[in-house]
């Protein structure tokens, strides 16, 4: 969505906290690079290495998460179509901290380190396309660890709900329908949460009728009453 906006047009500068895309460039990115064709569930680096390739998601989804010391997978973001992923680390040579894999069969644009750097001689407005990628990185972790120290388990909870909301819901009956089978593991993986800390509290959400379940599909029963009790929160 142009300039971070949502479908109701409202500039929201944490949209993109936890779902990441480049809304410039990837024309120009794309080209540097050949189009691969990836199943779900296949990891494009190793934990600690040099990326040989840095990669943009044409189609699909990759998360970039990795394991905690207690074994529980944390992810981190979801890379949706158009964002550019593992570039810094191409770059300037660092191993990745992380690991990323496609969440679903995905198509993928494969960059090489050669091939980029002298994109960077010859064209500034792809520098700017990169710049802009670390920069929404940067600003989005800064989202996570301030939405973090500041909110507590239920604010969070909805507002990745509301961020759901935004990027996969579509009408239904007045309400929003997030068109994608989201699991309450997968948001506990997110928020750094206990998933018996989710499911209770989806619980009190659909207990004060702001949420339901549809055919396995979680639905908002208004955005604006979600909002507002975000706000109630927040003000408590």
């Amino acid at each position: 969505m142009d300039d971070k906006k949502d479908k109701r047009g409202r500039e929201d500068p944490d949209f993109l906290y936890h779902l990441l895309y480049l809304p410039r460039g990837i024309a120009r990115l794309e080209s540097l690079g050949t189009v691969k064709h990836v199943p779900a569930n296949q990891e494009l680096n190793k934990l600690d290495e040099i990326p040989e390739c840095c990669y943009i998601v044409k189609s699909g989804r990759v998360i970039c998460y990795e394991f905690t010391y207690e074994g529980e997978q944390r992810v981190y973001n979801f890379m949706e179509p158009n964002s550019l992923l593992m570039e810094e680390c191409l770059l300037f040579d660092k191993p990745c901290p992380v690991l990323f894999k496609t969440a679903v069969d995905s198509e993928l644009v494969c960059i090489d380190k050669c091939d980029l750097k002298r994109a960077f001689k010859r064209d500034i407005d792809v520098v700017m396309d990169v710049c802009e990628s670390l920069a929404t990185k940067f600003l989005s972790s800064m989202e996570q660890i301030r939405n973090v120290r500041q909110k507590n388990a239920e604010w969070k909870i909805c507002k990745l709900l509301q961020i759901f909301g935004e990027q996969y819901g579509a009408d239904y009956d007045g309400k929003v329908l997030i068109q994608e089978k989201i699991s309450q593991q997968t948001l506990a993986d997110m928020l750094g949460m206990n998933r018996v800390t989710v499911t209770r509290k989806f619980k009190e959400l659909k207990d004060l009728s702001l949420l339901e379940q549809i055919n396995g599909y979680y639905c908002i029963r208004s955005m604006e009453q979600l909002q507002d009790h975000m706000d109630h929160i927040e003000n408590q």
